[in-house]
Parts: C-alpha cells; sequence; structure tokens
C-alpha cells in the first residue's frame, strides 16, 4: 500500500479513493453507525440514502486524508495548494510571549497539520499527541519524531512539564481538544447535545499564561489539478486568572468549544470520530490512573507552576 501511494501519481490516487472509502465503509458497520448519528446530530434527521450518502463522503474524505498523511511521511509532493486565513491572530498572541497554543481538532486536514502551516517567522512549533498503541505504527511514526518536534503525551507522567517548558520558552504547541481519553473533562452544549471536552488545554494555558489560537486546516473547492487546503487561525482565547478556577477554565472551554461547533458544523464531512461522540464518558475512564497527561497530568502541573493567582495573570 505504501509503495502504491509513492509511485501512484496524486491525481489517480484522487479517484481511486471512493473504492478505497467503499471497503471501509462496508468492513465497519460500527464505526459507519457511529458516524451516521454524529452526522444526524450535526445536520439534522434526513432520509435513508442521505444519511448513507454522507457518511460515505464522510469515509472518502478520511481515506484521502490517510492517503495524504503517509505521502507526506514518504516525501512525496502533494496537489495541494494552502491560504491562510486569521495569521494575523497567531501573530498577535505570539507577541504576548507566553507561548501559544494552537488548538484543533480531528476535523479536517489535521493530521497533516505541521506540513501545511505556514510557521516562517514565528517561534518553533511542537505537536503534542498522543503515542500510537500499535508498535509497527508508532515505530513508524518515530522515524519523524524529531523532524516533527512531536511531544507524547502518553509516552510519560513528565511529559506535560515539557509541554508547559516549551510554551515558556515562548514555541507554538499544537494539541488537540476534542478526543476525551479519561481524567478531567467537562460537559458543554455541542451542536445541540451535551458532549465531554478534556480541560487538558485550557487549564495548561492558565497555567502558563499562554493564549488559545484555535486552528483548522480545511479542504475547500480547488481547481481540477490542484487541492485547496484552506487553514483558519482563530482569534486567541485568553484564559482568566482569578481566584475561582473553576469558572476560568469553564468559560475559556465555552469559547472554545463554541468555535468547534461552528466548524464542525460547516465541514461535517470532515470531522472524523468513529465513534459515538456524544455518549457519556463511561466510570472506567472518568477514574482512570493511566489516562493521558493532558487531563490529570496537567491539572497536576498547573498546580506545580501556580504559586499564586499573580503570577500567571492574564
Amino acid at each position: 500500500m505504501l509503495g502504491g501511494i509513492k509511485h501512484i501519481p496524486p491525481a489517480v490516487k484522487r479517484l481511486t479513493m471512493p473504492l478505497w472509502a467503499g471497503i471501509f465503509y462496508t468492513l465497519l458497520p460500527k464505526a459507519r453507525a457511529a458516524v451516521e448519528r454524529n452526522l444526524e446530530q450535526v445536520l439534522g434527521p434526513t432520509t435513508v440514502y442521505q444519511s448513507k450518502r454522507r457518511s460515505f463522503e464522510l469515509f472518502r474524505n478520511y481515506a484521502q486524508m490517510l492517503s495524504d498523511t503517509y505521502s507526506v511521511h514518504l516525501d512525496v509532493p502533494l496537489d495541494i495548494d494552502v491560504v491562510s486565513i486569521g495569521r494575523d491572530n497567531v501573530v498577535a498572541a505570539v507577541q504576548k510571549q507566553c507561548g501559544v497554543l494552537a488548538v484543533t481538532g480531528h476535523l479536517g486536514m489535521w493530521q497533516v497539520s505541521p506540513f501545511l502551516a505556514e510557521w516562517r517567522g514565528l517561534p518553533m512549533f511542537y505537536q503534542a499527541m498522543a503515542q500510537e498503541p500499535n508498535p509497527l505504527v508508532q515505530a513508524f511514526e518515530q522515524r519523524f519524531r524529531e523532524r516533527f518536534r512531536i511531544i507524547y503525551t502518553t509516552e510519560s507522567p513528565l511529559s506535560v512539564l515539557r509541554l508547559a517548558q516549551v510554551l515558556r520558552e515562548g514555541a507554538v504547541l499544537g494539541l488537540q481538544m476534542d478526543r476525551y481519553l479519561g481524567g478531567q473533562n467537562l460537559a458543554l452544549p455541542f451542536c445541540g447535545k451535551t458532549a465531554w471536552f478534556p480541560t487538558g488545554p485550557v487549564v495548561l494555558a492558565r497555567a502558563t499564561g499562554a493564549p488559545i489560537v484555535p486552528s483548522f486546516f480545511i479542504v475547500e473547492p480547488g481547481t481540477a489539478d490542484r487541492v485547496r487546503v484552506v487553514h483558519y487561525l482563530e482569534p486567541a482565547i485568553e484564559v482568566e486568572h482569578t481566584r475561582d478556577r473553576a469558572a476560568d477554565v469553564a468559560l475559556a472551554m465555552a469559547k472554545m468549544v463554541k468555535v468547534y461547533e461552528n466548524f464542525v458544523r460547516r465541514y461535517p464531512t470532515q470531522w472524523y470520530h468513529f465513534y459515538d461522540f456524544f455518549a457519556p464518558p463511561s466510570p472506567e475512564r472518568e477514574g482512570d490512573s493511566g489516562s493521558p497527561p493532558d487531563a490529570d497530568g496537567i491539572k497536576k502541573t498547573a498546580e506545580a507552576v501556580e504559586p499564586g493567582p499573580q503570577r500567571w495573570r492574564t
């Protein structure tokens, strides 16, 4: 498969995406049903035919995103043109000299965002991500760790200290905001229903003073031979630092999730969650002592680096 990705022209690969999407669409009925439920919540109820059509479109988009991801890893040029909208927002955030949290979700071209972003003239970029549980895939990803400065949040309980360190150094740190894996979370309204989001990014921002800049790479209509990707950089979210820590976190979380909801509603078939996104967390996940540091670990780090409310006041 990787050999095919390396040698087949991009235009030809794109023509094969319905085939690959169809295979996974057929072989993964539970994922397909979950996608259909998620899309129904975002877009509203529809006919069976339309439900299948839009879920298949999502599978096709996801197959293309995976193909582009492997192409990038193999140093194969992409037929993609990237346009940035809102770059001034991250430039202004950088000027605060507290680092910047570029938060994103499983939306659009999120997996290859370090390759597509226009970071010239900005501080060093780091990507925080969970370690791949499959050893073979992890070994593959490891080859690119130094190239893209990846910090694995599940590698060590101390990895969260590294996240705080790079922010204190003024770096831009990419973080996921939409996948709850255990530990601290907050239930918030999302697309007309309640969904649960990890509080880690906001807690880290409050602890370090780093502004949060929502960042999304969305595929939009291009030309016959080129794909157009728009990098949206939204206005920075400043996390308050009052004596009411819980209220500070809740307010910033609500702002961040609202921005995310707006993009999900605009681009629902580029929203890649193959499980019931609105299902309440299980008791096991709520109390999981092995949860990734971007939940419980960041909370502990915040307590360690916040000697008083004045030090990190924004």
